[in-house]
C-alpha cells in the first residue's frame, strides 16, 4: 500500500538501470562471459540472477547487477522487484540495500512499465531533492536520468519502496 502508481516509463525494446560495468573473463572459459574475482574464481551472487516475468526478462546477472527478485504478473504493467542488502549471504553482509542494477529486454516499443522496487533502506530526502534512477535503451545507449514521476513510500520495518 502507498501512493497511487506513478507516471509510467517508457523503455522501448530493452532498458538497462544502473551504472554500466563491464564483464570479467574467466581463464579457460573458452570465451563465455564469468564472473570472476581478481584471482580469477567464479563468483556466484544472490544479487545476480534472471527472471522470466511475463513476455520480460529481467536480469542482474552482470557485474554490479543487484535484485533479490523479480515477478509480474500476467496482464499487469507493474513489474515488482526486491533488492539484495550488499555483498548479501556472504561474510561481507552489511544491512545497506540503496542501489539497484538490473536490464529488462522483451518490451514493445512504446510499452509501459511501471517498476517497483522495495526492500530499499529509507532514502526520502534524495528523491525529495529531485535525483532519480537512470537508465539507457540498449547496450550502447546514453546515459540519461529519468524523465517520468519517481514516488516513494516506507512501509512496515521502514521497507523503503519506489515506483516509477
Amino acid at each position: 500500500v502507498g501512493p497511487p502508481p506513478p507516471s509510467p516509463a517508457s523503455l522501448g525494446e530493452r532498458g538497462v538501470l544502473g551504472r554500466a560495468n563491464g564483464p570479467s573473463w574467466a581463464p579457460g572459459s573458452g570465451g563465455a562471459m564469468v564472473r570472476t574475482d581478481v584471482d580469477g574464481v567464479k563468483c556466484d551472487y544472490l544479487s545476480q540472477k534472471t527472471w522470466q516475468c511475463a513476455h520480460l526478462t529481467v536480469s542482474s546477472d552482470f557485474c554490479s547487477g543487484n535484485l533479490a527478485h523479480a515477478e509480474m504478473e500476467e496482464g499487469s504493467v507493474q513489474l515488482d522487484m526486491r533488492t539484495c542488502a550488499d555483498c548479501q549471504d556472504t561474510p561481507q553482509q552489511t544491512n545497506y540495500r540503496t542501489w539497484f542494477h538490473y536490464s529488462v529486454s522483451g518490451a514493445k516499443k512504446d510499452e509501459t512499465i511501471i517498476m517497483a522496487i522495495s526492500n530499499l533502506n529509507p532514502q526520502a530526502k534524495m528523491y525529495n531533492q529531485g535525483l532519480k534512477p537512470v537508465y539507457r535503451v540498449g547496450t550502447k545507449g546514453k546515459w540519461e536520468r529519468l524523465n517520468a514521476e519517481v514516488t516513494h513510500s516506507c512501509g512496515e520495518n521502514k521497507n523503503f519502496q519506489s515506483k516509477f
